[in-house]
């Protein structure tokens, strides 16, 4: 098969596309030939850069942790394990299965490859009416977006809710899954372009904190109340103290991310005294991930893809993320060459 395999951390150079042996599926696991897979800052830019050595990424190493696509291949039957079908369409979560180390596409060779070997147990099934680039785009932010907005911000019908970078991979989701509960969505971003893309996505306002104060634009917006809740993926030393000085009294702040940190300021009076809850977590249950996966099916969640890279021309993807201006997601596509 043709992957994009990396034999040294570095810059997008380091990954070459080339031919490597395909894989074999073990019991309990499939082969899924890949139409799509996401690129991202940290588990992909990151990792290749040898940024991410906490993870202890494997090397040679394939990337690629949301791999999506149709099964073709299937081990023997493993006690306990259901498998899927030849033929089914999957998207891929990243978290090891029974019997395997560690991440897919980090400790272990991951979807950015014309084939991926991967436990049954980890391949989700997805709605025909979900085309594969979308579907990695979901199982890559969805579940995390419901973790944090439901199982862990505990946001409910009419509460207010900022979603900071709005037009972002877990900004954008979270704008429409707000939506969905019937909360009061303000999306806020750093340019009018993207604060109308929350716009677009059905945020009830926007404001765009490159030429205005976030905390006086959302006490004008809520009346004086402030939000019940700030949903951040960002830890932005310039934004986080805004958007924190506009939580209600009682209010939470939820985050998953810190590319744009992650050293920020906290004003400790104003956490205390208004019995703000701040939590951090990443990742999701299987509950979200099948939470997700049923929305979008359903067409309750669009996603905001930029642009689609053949696999070959990975180090393109990998420059344009990295420029860091990308109002959506980037895809690879291996069957595109």
């Amino acid at each position: 098969m043709k992957a994009a395999i990396f034999h040294e951390f570095g810059p997008p150079e380091v990954l070459k596309y080339e031919t490597v042996p395909d894989p074999t599926p073990g019991p309990g696991q499939v082969i899924v030939k890949v139409h799509a897979t996401t690129v991202n800052r940290v588990l992909n830019c990151a990792v290749r850069a040898g940024k991410q050595m906490q993870r202890d990424p494997i090397l040679p190493g394939i990337l690629g942790v949301d791999p999506s696509g149709e099964v073709v291949g299937l081990g023997k039957p493993a006690e306990g394990i259901k498998m899927p079908k030849i033929g089914d369409h999957v998207s891929v979560l990243s978290r090891a299965g029974p019997g395997e180390d560690g991440m897919l596409g980090v400790r272990r060779w991951g979807g950015d490859a014309e084939l991926v070997l991967a436990h049954a147990d980890a391949c989700m099934p997805i709605s025909k009416n979900l085309d594969y680039h979308e579907a990695s785009v979901v199982i890559r932010h969805c579940p995390t977006a419901f973790h944090l907005m439901f199982t862990k911000g505990k946001l409910q019908k009419d509460e207010w809710v900022l979603i900071m970078g709005c037009s972002g991979g877990l900004g954008s989701v979270g704008v429409q899954i707000a939506k969905m509960t019937g909360a009061k969505v303000i999306g806020a971003a750093g340019s009018a372009d993207r604060a109308q893309i929350g716009l677009d996505l059905g945020a009830d306002f926007v404001v765009n904190y490159g030429e205005e104060d976030l905390t006086e634009a959302v006490m004008e917006i809520t009346k004086g109340h402030g939000v019940d809740l700030v949903y951040d993926n960002i830890s932005s030393p310039k934004t986080w103290p805004k958007a924190f000085a506009a939580i209600a009294h009682g209010g939470r702040l939820v985050t998953a991310g810190a590319h744009g940190g992650p050293v920020v300021e906290l004003d400790c009076f104003k956490l205390y005294d208004s019995k703000i809850t701040i939590i951090g977590s990443a990742g999701s249950t299987r509950e979200n991930v099948e939470d997700a996966l049923k929305a979008a099916g359903e067409g309750k969640i669009k996603v905001n893809i930029h642009k689609v890279f053949p696999l070959s021309q990975i180090a393109d993807a990998h420059r344009l993320i990295e420029s860091g201006s990308v109002p959506g997601k980037v895809i690879l596509d291996p069957t595109l060459g």
